[in-house]
């Protein structure tokens, strides 16, 4: 397998995200997630919080990096949001347009305590191939644990808790812009929820999005997420669908360009 061009960075002092409080930005190296690790990846998270690698395709420099973010697009870290707000994704609508028959979503707002999202991976990727196996794979990844405040009236870990996440991706390979499920029959994202690690009980997210590409194209390719924590409720509203809360969300993504 051809060697990773990016090397993450080592595990950062956590501190809280400035401008919400529910993000704690805690990046620690590559480490197991409890669920089944990426085809073609080594196990694990990427780990660290890697921002930018450059890579060469078709003899031409790119560079996949994370999508800016924050005020004045100053920041590479994710974003915490109480409700769904980026239009370019429509979370709402693609969540209702596809599974809104059978399920009944109720946004609540956000989470009331803080910290509840601690942040351990987020960043990018890139390999290059060799004469045997010529083109190249890049993207990038996040890895969160959901932390309850429970004091302050967050839901506390239980096998309730799911995640849903709609992702946009667009560019010159292709488009995509649906309810990431891998075509199941519910709206929920397989690798994310309650799990086991090592013997400790958490509820996670973990996802590497990436492309694997040998052809003469131009690449101009982004990413885009945003990913809630959900609750399963059990319940059902009058017209029969069950209903689900939609606690609280992260906004990420990628890009990737030619360089110069």
């Amino acid at each position: 397998m051809p060697g990773v061009l990016s090397v993450p960075a080592a595990a950062a002092p956590q501190r809280r995200h400035p401008a919400d409080g529910h993000l704690v930005l805690d990046y620690r190296p590559s480490q197991p997630t409890g669920w089944p690790d990426m085809p073609g990846k080594a196990p694990g998270t990427l780990g660290g919080h890697t921002a930018s690698a450059d890579f060469t395709f078709n003899g031409v420099p790119h560079r996949v990096a994370l999508l800016p973010s924050g005020r004045n697009g100053a920041s590479t870290d994710p974003v915490y949001e109480g409700v769904p707000a980026d239009p370019a994704v429509g979370f709402e609508k693609e969540l209702a347009a596809a599974f809104g028959a059978h399920y009944a979503f109720r946004y609540t707002g956000g989470f009331r305590g803080q910290g509840e999202f601690r942040v351990q991976s987020y960043g990018v990727f890139a390999t290059e191939g060799t004469q045997e196996q010529p083109g190249a794979t890049f993207g990038g990844g996040l890895y969160v644990v959901y932390e309850a405040d429970t004091r302050a009236g967050d839901p506390d870990i239980h096998e309730t808790l799911r995640w849903i996440q709609v992702v946009r991706q667009s560019g010159t390979i292709g488009n995509r812009h649906e309810v990431d499920n891998i075509g199941r029959a519910n709206p929920f994202y397989m690798d994310g929820g309650l799990t086991s690690i090592h013997g400790t009980e958490v509820c996670n997210f973990h996802d590497t999005s990436q492309i694997s590409l040998d052809a003469r194209v131009d690449l101009d390719e982004e990413f885009l997420a945003e990913t809630f924590l959900t609750h399963d409720t059990g319940n059902r509203d009058r017209s029969g669908r069950a209903v689900v809360q939609v606690l609280g969300g992260i906004r990420w993504g990628w890009r990737v360009r030619r360089v110069g």
